[in-house]
């Protein structure tokens, strides 16, 4: 049989011994050696902006180790062929059924949230929050809302002066609890299970914005994907389905191992558009941070770039902790859901 990259790494995979060796290990440098005399095909893509080796469970290991490989021997790791295993990964997922009434599908997640005290018209101010959104959405539109503000913290000196300036006010916010009736629920839902799980027809309702308005352009694709792939009850085929279609949007970068606002380490994915914010930078880039064990989105970033020094930073996130349906608006998932 003829030895490809493909094969050799598939031969080191750890799941099957639920251990990744030590890079001393001899049987990993017989790796490497056999590696470094299979024959590899000229790379066209772009390489992933970081390469780090950390085992966080024996799939993202996998992962991981694969990106290293091919970082060794002078591969670049394209978008596609890690949207390919996310999608093979979503497929052996469980069968679940769709939620019945009486059912909610809960999602625990924490962003930043940025707020504007403007009541005073010659003194406004900005203030960053840490957001705790919890939501229960059930089948007909119906469900909870639940929401936390905290760590107050001012993004510049201007908006700590204004605030003295107004009279110093308490930065804290009350947390809101909010119930909806059915169809009332402002964010919920589309019907998931009747989205059709081919990967063209798919792709046809997201290019023409059947399943959410939007504006044109591969930009908006990799967003919409990104939307249905958060907080939902998608079955797993729909959820194999949409890593395809990402498969097909132009432009998409891998990152590769990427770490969320809570320091966990998954698989980034993202997209890079001039930005809408020219004062933050002349790029902005949308990332999508994937468990590779579950296929679980953990965490979104928005990150402008500065175009003077290419320095990033990250102006807006999200990660999501937990998230499962359960049997009604006041039970939460446990934290592990969406796994390390």
């Amino acid at each position: 049989m003829t030895m490809t990259i493909e094969s050799l790494i598939r031969e080191a995979n750890p799941v099957a011994r639920y251990e990744v060796p030590s890079i001393d290990a001899d049987s990993a440098r017989r790796l490497l050696d056999r590696i470094l005399a299979t024959p590899s095909p000229r790379a066209t893509v772009r390489r992933p902006r970081t390469v780090v080796a950390i085992a966080v469970g024996a799939l993202t290991a996998v992962l991981l180790t694969a990106l290293v490989l091919f970082e060794i021997v002078g591969q670049s790791t394209p978008a596609t062929a890690v949207l390919l295993r996310l999608s093979n990964v979503a497929a052996t997922l469980p069968r679940i059924g769709a939620p019945v009434p009486g059912q909610f599908q809960y999602t625990n997640s924490l962003s930043s949230d940025s707020v504007e005290y403007a009541q005073l018209l010659n003194h406004p101010y900005l203030v960053n929050y840490v957001s705790q959104r919890q939501i229960w959405v059930g089948p007909d539109g119906s469900g909870r809302l639940l929401q936390t503000w905290s760590d107050p913290t001012f993004p510049t000196a201007h908006d700590h002066v204004n605030w003295v300036l107004s009279g110093s006010r308490s930065l804290a916010r009350l947390t809101t609890d909010q119930t909806f009736g059915a169809k009332k629920l402002a964010d919920g839902p589309t019907n998931l299970w009747a989205l059709p799980t081919n990967p063209t027809k798919l792709a046809a309702l997201i290019a023409r914005r059947t399943i959410e308005g939007g504006l044109e352009g591969p930009s908006e694709d990799f967003v919409q994907v990104g939307d249905l792939l958060r907080e939902t009850d998608a079955p797993p085929a729909l959820r194999a389905a949409l890593f395809r279609v990402a498969t097909k949007i132009p432009g998409v970068e891998l990152l590769g191992p990427t770490k969320d606002h809570l320091g966990r380490t998954g698989i980034g994915l993202a997209y890079s558009a001039a930005s809408s914010d020219p004062s933050r930078g002349s790029e902005e880039r949308y990332v999508l941070i994937f468990n590779p064990t579950t296929s679980a989105l953990l965490g979104e970033q928005t990150v402008a770039i500065d175009p003077s020094t290419g320095a990033s930073t990250v102006t807006t996130w999200t990660s999501y902790v937990a998230t499962a349906v359960v049997n009604s608006t006041t039970a939460v998932a446990p934290t592990a859901s969406l796994g390390p």
